[in-house]
């Protein structure tokens, strides 16, 4: 009985390497294998250039809003294909946006330390980062949500539209001139909005106010 219990547990650890290493292959897919190439191609043309020059704060709009329509749509995709049953703990969207906002962090931040920045010159930027990855959790958070209600369209929708918004904020801030600081605690708020709606969201999972159901396959 003992032996079972243990084997029980060890494959429940596993599982949460399992959500954490899937919301990490989340962002890698979304973002430097599709998006990023994608606008790479773009940017070789004519219009590119002319869209950005003309209309910058409609070219700063679209590239948030793609960022949310490729991160969002692919976590909605990981949830629905690679994570059953959909009813779950909150533990596996935190987990899940956990990894996902890692990768993301790993990938700015890795090469300016290996060009030689210190921890103090960046400091900013690891604290954009942390902020980065509480705000991929509530995201992730918003998506399960659907899930969890029935509703999986309307909070995919949901999410692409506070993920685009809140980089497109962040970002014309930023051109229009606003000190980075100043921005980043703008972004914190937002942040920060977003934090105490997850927060309020466990309640849908299991282990909140929903009766235990079966959780046993990812």
């Amino acid at each position: 009985m003992t032996e079972n219990k243990q084997i029980s547990q060890r494959r429940f650890q596993w599982r949460y390497f399992v959500w954490f290493g899937l919301g990490a292959a989340c962002f890698l897919i979304s973002q430097p294998l599709l998006r990023l190439p994608l606008l790479g191609l773009w940017a070789q043309t004519g219009s590119y250039t002319l869209f950005s020059v003309v209309y910058p704060t409609a070219f700063f709009i679209l590239l948030s809003f793609s960022a949310g329509l490729f991160e969002e749509g692919f976590r909605f995709l990981f949830k629905k294909f690679l994570l059953r049953p959909a009813q779950c703990s909150i533990l596996q969207p935190v987990l899940f946006g956990l990894g996902h906002g890692t990768a993301e962090a790993v990938m700015v931040l890795l090469p300016l330390f290996l060009s030689g920045y210190s921890v103090g010159d960046l400091w900013l930027g690891i604290v954009e980062r942390a902020l980065a990855i509480v705000l991929h959790i509530a995201l992730t958070i918003l998506v399960w949500n659907g899930f969890q209600t029935g509703w999986r369209v309307r909070f995919l929708l949901a999410a692409i539209a506070v993920h685009g918004l809140v980089n497109s904020v962040v970002s014309l801030l930023v051109t229009g001139g606003l000190a980075t600081v100043q921005a980043e605690l703008v972004f914190g708020a937002m942040v920060l909005v977003m934090a105490v709606y997850a927060f309020h969201s466990r309640k849908l999972y299991i282990g909140g106010n929903r009766d235990e159901k079966t959780d046993s396959e990812t």
